[in-house]
């Protein structure tokens, strides 16, 4: 099952959030999900990892890969990417906003630092974000931006002969599937089914569908559902749209069925969704909410 995480309130409207760094040791995301991320993907946000200590297995686009102390990853946007870590890993999470103005490595990454030295400094980058993340500091959010930059270069000048060999290696699942999700985020409000999809792809229903589900878990009806109710989440939360407003603009024929497959996606309806998410904002207002 793929979920599609949300750490942000990023309606944005044009402009960068408050909040557009996020810093997050291993240990305490693992302890909190007994040490296994279920795959999942970020429509907004790109991730670095840093493993010092422990190791684990890492699926990234359907594909397992073992991992131990002193790895590094990159993870883009949208890429499905899921962990199973053992107990005690040691690290740190950075997951940054996809439209921050920084220079980022152009592919999914995977690389082994056996330098001392290299693992230093990148063990010295992760602090420096972390220290700055946890303060009150004036133009906290401004040097965060640039430790982000400086954390981002680092990994851009990984030597090659680090990268797990194969592990960025393109193939037909992963153009389709990477395909499919560039469409879905300009389509996702249209009526377009998975026929549609996968006519504009060039594949039959059945082989998208398949490839969706060895890829994800989840069929391709699913992901499309997911990104819609994505999109509400966010509407009914940070917009005084109205219900109906919002139902129309994500491709529903009536606000009744909109409710129906809010309520059934979720487990509450939209105005109850909206409510509750107004009190979490207005008793903490710098709460970062998963929609």
């Amino acid at each position: 099952m793929t979920t599609s995480y949300d750490i942000y309130r990023d309606w944005r409207a044009g402009s960068l959030p408050q909040e557009s760094v996020h810093c997050e040791s291993i240990s305490a995301r693992g302890q909190k999900l007994a040490w296994q991320l279920d795959a999942h993907r970020h429509y907004d946000l790109h991730q670095f990892f840093w493993i010092t200590r422990g190791g684990g297995r890492a699926r990234i686009d359907g594909f397992t890969h073992g991992f131990g102390a002193n790895t590094a990853f990159y993870i883009p946007n949208m890429t499905v990417h899921g962990f199973e870590f053992t107990p005690s890993t040691v690290g740190w999470v950075v997951s940054i906003v996809s439209d921050l103005p920084i220079s980022l490595p152009q592919n999914v990454m995977m690389s082994v630092l056996p330098s001392p030295t290299e693992q230093s400094y990148l063990t010295g980058a992760f602090n420096g974000i972390n220290g700055e993340y946890i303060s009150d500091n004036d133009g906290r959010h401004d040097a965060l931006l640039h430790h982000a930059g400086l954390l981002s270069l680092r990994f851009q000048r990984m030597k090659l002969d680090g990268l797990r060999a194969g592990f960025t290696k393109d193939n037909a699942r992963r153009r389709l599937m990477r395909k499919f999700i560039e469409r879905l985020e300009d389509r996702y409000a249209s009526p377009d089914t998975v026929k549609d999809y996968a006519g504009d792809l060039g594949v039959t229903t059945t082989h998208l569908t398949r490839i969706c589900r060895e890829t994800t878990g989840r069929p391709a009806t699913k992901l499309i559902q997911d990104r819609t109710m994505l999109e509400a989440r966010r509407n009914l939360a940070h917009t005084d749209l109205r219900v109906a407003r919002i139902a129309d603009n994500l491709g529903f024929q009536t606000p009744a069925y909109f409710s129906r497959v809010f309520t059934s996606n979720t487990g509450k309806s939209p105005r109850a969704f909206r409510y509750e998410a107004q009190m979490r904002a207005k008793s903490n207002p710098n709460t970062r909410q998963a929609i």
